[in-house]
């Protein structure tokens, strides 16, 4: 046993602005979210090794395979996730990673871009290199976005990096995290007040997000996008004052802009399923990151929590707990331990 290193990342609820973090929009309109980041992680463990053989393993996807650093020969069926954090930062030593999510990929809060801040941060950790969050936040989005080429928005690695609540604003040559100072009785109502349902219909963002970018000059189209934003700062003004009595309503209606995005965005059964739990005591709804399936947010009260919640058997349900901290890292000489 020798050193290790690891890293947490934490998954988001984006509660609007959703699309106006895709890189041709924000660059000619501007763009703003308001996220927060919940109990719900991506890790990232690295020990060293005293050769030159890497061995990756994620067990969600049954990726098992090694690159030998020496003479490049691959065992097994090779990632291009990790092929490219392995190509970006070009070890010279041999390491054992392993990686894992508390949830599955394709559910709408951020699951991919939260694994890439994970391994950007446990390889800047191993590898001592100095990055402040924003540069964190930059180096996942490169490397997810542009070296892999999966399309998608900027929200997601930024919320990762910096944890808590955050009102994001994208502009053509900037991002701007402004961390939201959130008193803890806002912070509880929102957790009694907020549910998480999986649908168990994994979406394939990447998708969605190219032919929302296909659409997204469209006149009529644009119109649902500055909706979006002002919703976006809408929520966040009521989040500030811990002001809810209009808080669902506002989730609807970003909702009802975002399905105008793209075809994918919602589907009958999705449309069905809130309808239901309309009449069974939700409030507000909307579902998760790019859409088409995934994870719904559901807002309700005292007075129908308990009915929503009993109508939504069959249905994975999660109680919702906000995080404070983002991206974390840490090491662990377990040559040290005592036995």
């Amino acid at each position: 046993m020798g050193y290790k290193f690891r890293s947490r990342a934490p998954l988001r609820i984006s509660f609007a602005g959703g699309g106006t973090d895709i890189k041709p929009y924000f660059e000619k309109y501007g763009g703003n979210v308001i996220s927060a980041t919940i109990g719900v992680y991506a890790y990232s463990s690295l020990e060293l090794r005293d050769d030159k053989l890497v061995i990756i393993k994620e067990p969600a996807f049954n990726i098992d395979y090694s690159i030998n650093l020496e003479n490049g020969n691959i065992k097994g069926e090779k990632s291009s996730f990790f092929d490219a954090i392995i190509k970006h930062f070009n070890p010279e030593k041999g390491f054992y990673l392993i990686s894992h999510l508390d949830t599955e990929y394709g559910s709408g809060l951020g699951s991919s871009s939260a694994m890439m801040v994970s391994l950007v941060g446990v390889f800047k950790k191993w590898l001592n290199i100095n990055l402040n969050e924003y540069e964190i936040a930059e180096l996942a989005y490169k490397i997810e976005r542009e070296d892999l080429g999966i399309a998608g928005g900027m929200q997601d690695q930024y919320a990762s990096t910096f944890g808590g609540f955050n009102f994001i604003e994208f502009k053509k040559d900037d991002v701007i995290v402004n961390r939201m100072k959130i008193k803890n009785d806002v912070i509880n109502e929102l957790q009694f007040r907020l549910i998480l349902v999986n649908l168990h219909t994994p979406r394939f963002s990447g998708i969605i997000h190219k032919q929302m970018q296909k659409t997204m000059h469209d006149p009529e189209v644009l119109e649902h996008y500055e909706e979006i934003k002002r919703l976006a700062v809408e929520i966040k003004n009521r989040i500030y004052k811990g002001s809810f009595e209009d808080f669902g309503d506002l989730l609807k209606e970003e909702w009802g802009h975002k399905k105008q995005l793209s075809e994918g965005i919602s589907n009958p059964q999705i449309d069905t399923f809130f309808e239901k739990c309309e009449k069974n005591g939700a409030l507000g709804y909307k579902l998760l990151g790019a859409g088409g399936g995934g994870y719904a947010l559901l807002f309700t009260d005292e007075e129908h929590r308990h009915k929503l919640i009993k109508s939504l058997a069959g249905y994975e349900v999660r109680n919702i707990e906000f995080v404070k901290n983002g991206l974390e890292v840490w090491g662990l000489d377990e040559s040290k331990r005592i036995h």
